[in-house]
């Protein structure tokens, strides 16, 4: 099995507001190539409620190496005290788009 090299990480956001400063502030510090946002409803179970929620979904392409930094800058400027950040594996893409990350995310 070949280690994973790329990654999309997802997260929420409580509005478009703050979605725009996570996301600005991953591409400032070149931790993210490309953020892609969406409006979802999440439902879950909170603290023992169950909570219905209108959020921004947040899908960050990155190097998988990137994950500990984006994760942590995540925490740190989230209104969440939990935000899900969660890594899925990029298993495969177009060696140009893989590129572009290589170059984007350049440190």
């Amino acid at each position: 099995m070949s280690k994973i090299e790329y990654i999309m990480i997802m997260t929420n956001c409580r509005d478009d507001r703050e979605a725009d400063f996570v996301i600005n502030s991953l591409l400032d510090a070149k931790l993210a190539g490309a953020v892609q946002s969406n409006k979802v409803h999440s439902h879950y179970y909170y603290n023992g409620k169950l909570v219905h929620d209108s959020e921004i979904r947040l899908l960050i392409k990155t190097k998988a190496e990137l994950f500990e930094a984006c994760k942590s800058l995540i925490q740190d400027i989230h209104s969440y005290n939990l935000p899900e950040i969660v890594a899925l594996p990029i298993v495969s893409g177009s060696e140009e788009f893989l590129s572009f990350l290589d170059q984007a995310c350049d440190l």
